[in-house]
């Protein structure tokens, strides 16, 4: 007898959602291009909570110690970090494809920014957000910089620079 995977729907109804819940984990784990756009969905959610988390607590520390103009200096290096790690969640394997880690951290920077506007402790400031855009552009300039290093040394290693999924 094969088995058919079973909808979550008809799970509830027929009281088997441990299966549903089991093929949901297999399917996270596995290999396959739908579990990769999982992992990678549920990383970048992830990384927005833990950013706005630790962009808060750290907002909470260096209130009053880094006065501006220092405080753009925190935000410069942030988006730097954001960018850098976006191109590990979203599995960036060619240089072309650089742009997608830019265009997530100055989204990132501008959600940020946009959701202190919500926050009574906080301020939007349009020179955060320049501050953010220069970080994720610099982080991608340095993922970029790794690229060229990387295709520089397969050059001269004659690997192959890229592997193709």
């Amino acid at each position: 007898r094969t088995h058919k995977p079973a909808r979550i729907g008809s799970a509830a109804k027929h009281g088997d959602v441990a299966r549903v819940v089991g093929e949901g984990l297999v399917m996270f784990t596995s290999g396959s291009r739908r579990a990769r756009h999982a992992r990678r969905a549920l990383l970048g959610a992830a990384a927005c909570v833990a950013l706005w988390l630790g962009g808060t607590w750290v907002h909470g520390l260096v209130l009053g110690v880094l006065v501006p103009p220092w405080d753009k200096l925190v935000h410069l290096l942030l988006f730097m970090a954001v960018a850098l790690v976006a191109g590990a969640v979203l599995g960036v394997h060619r240089p072309r494809d650089l742009w997608r880690c830019f265009g997530v951290a100055l989204l990132l920077g501008g959600v940020d920014e946009g959701l202190q506007a919500f926050d009574p402790s906080r301020s939007l400031d349009p020179d955060d957000l320049l501050a953010n855009a220069v970080g994720a552009l610099l982080g991608t300039a340095l993922l970029a910089l790794h690229w060229r290093w990387r295709r520089g040394r397969a050059v001269h290693d004659g690997e192959s620079t890229f592997t193709h999924r």
